[in-house]
């Protein structure tokens, strides 16, 4: 990988396995929103517009001081090569591709991670990026952009400040205490980037400790932003992705999903945004043998 910087455009060239739509739109994150044939967003208090051409992504709105966290952010450092390699050559992953071809796990902001999927349960895309979008406009510090006006993620003091109302106002619903006793817990000094070097077990432990996160919740924390990439997060449609790949589509004691799961070896976090997008892509009649 090349980095350069022209223009006021930072520049990351020689990029493999990497599709930037895809990786934008996979569920992972929450802020990003197609605008001037790229994405605009906000990453730890900086605003940018994403574009890329063949295999470069070029930033516009990034200083070259920034290089290292943006390239930290789209986990340009690891080999996607050889984990896409990898995938497809096991028969049952191999039916993913090329659909599933370019996405990366992008390292998100611990905090924001926690409140964004503590805000995801029970949700859809759209209804979590607007409750978000409404958190952000709310408490978030204003960032002008590409001649647009975005908002940082609030700190932790910011939203621990709001009361339960003003946050069942903003689309928050049942999630609202959850929120807030999050941001209270740490605003106290509850240390998120502590779970990144913790074993996997004992980190989801530690996030069950947070009111309203629940297993699936903790591994979204720690697989997009923590860097633990065998957490492996399951929904309805990974649930069925997995038993129609794996079980011939038969139903299975939750153990044996497991076992499926830890077979993938130590990406397998990332192997589930492969499986992810394949199932939205064919649809839950296709996974259930009905198509």
């Amino acid at each position: 990988m090349r980095i350069s910087f022209e223009k006021d455009v930072l520049t990351f060239n020689d990029i493999e396995c990497f599709d930037l739509a895809k990786s934008c739109t996979c569920g992972q994150a929450f802020r990003w929103r197609e605008h001037g044939g790229g994405y605009l967003g906000v990453v730890r208090g900086s605003a940018a517009l994403l574009r890329q051409e063949g295999e470069s992504v070029n930033i516009f709105g990034a200083a070259p001081i920034e290089a290292a966290m943006w390239a930290h952010y789209l986990d340009l450092g690891r080999d996607y090569s050889a984990i896409e390699a990898a995938a497809m050559s096991n028969k049952q992953l191999a039916v993913c591709f090329p659909e599933a071809h370019g996405i990366r796990v992008f390292n998100q902001e611990p905090f924001e991670a926690l409140i964004s999927f503590i805000i995801s349960q029970n949700n859809n895309i759209k209804r979590i990026s607007g409750i978000i979008a409404r958190l952000c406009e709310k408490c978030g510090e204003p960032i002008d952009c590409m001649g647009e006006r975005l908002c940082a993620f609030p700190t932790a003091e910011k939203i621990a400040s709001l009361s339960l109302e003003e946050l069942t106002a903003l689309g928050a619903g049942y999630r609202a205490p959850f929120i807030k006793a999050a941001a209270e817990k740490v605003l106290a000094g509850y240390d998120l980037e502590a779970l990144r070097d913790m074993p996997l077990y004992k980190a989801r432990e530690e996030l069950r400790s947070f009111c309203g996160v629940g297993p699936k919740v903790a591994d979204c924390i720690l697989l997009f932003s923590l860097q633990h990439t065998d957490a492996f997060p399951i929904d309805v449609w990974i649930d069925r992705a997995m038993k129609a790949l794996f079980f011939e589509g038969n139903a299975v004691k939750k153990a044996e999903l497991y076992e499926a799961v830890d077979s993938l070896g130590e990406y397998s976090g990332i192997i589930q945004q492969y499986i992810f997008r394949y199932a939205r892509a064919v649809g839950r009649d296709a996974l259930s043998g009905k198509a």
